[in-house]
């Protein structure tokens, strides 16, 4: 399973020890791309853009593999980590995006994304959203080896 999480934040700071320790535990199975926001322009504009941003990374990725596209947002269903599970396959290739302050362009997006999930109503910041998600990359990676993660 590899994976590439996509996210528009500033800073990691806050968490980027517990943040790494996850990429290294991941080894070479997962990607974490942190891009600038946009600025300076109109929400409309900035909205605009870094969709633009995403179709490019998706498109990069898909003329190589079949990529599984998992959108994060409050505003969809929730899984459980067992449910997660059976959505990624051992030997796939997932392109995780996180949402942006300002949103992307869901109408552009969506003939790409493979599932819309959500770690719960709560908003949290994107450093923590990311960190939930590397730690339920881990823990789905650990189950698809046959270890047990949960007690």
């Amino acid at each position: 399973m590899k994976s590439t999480i996509l996210c528009f934040n500033d800073s990691d700071k806050h968490f980027s020890v517990s943040i790494q320790e996850y990429i290294k535990r991941l080894w070479k199975d997962c990607e974490l791309l942190n891009l600038k926001p946009v600025k300076f322009w109109s929400r409309d504009q900035i909205i605009q853009k870094e969709t633009e941003i995403i179709l490019e990374k998706i498109f990069a990725r898909q003329k190589r593999y079949n990529w599984s596209v998992f959108l994060l947002s409050i505003s969809w269903n929730s899984f459980s980590t067992e449910e997660l599970q059976k959505k990624i396959a051992p030997h796939s290739r997932n392109l995780f995006l996180i949402w942006w302050a300002y949103w992307f362009n869901e109408s552009a997006l969506s003939a790409y994304i493979t599932w819309k999930i959500s770690f719960g109503r709560q908003t949290v910041p994107h450093w923590l959203a990311k960190l939930i998600l590397l730690e339920q990359i881990y823990r789905v990676s650990t189950l698809h080896s046959g270890k047990k993660y949960h007690y």
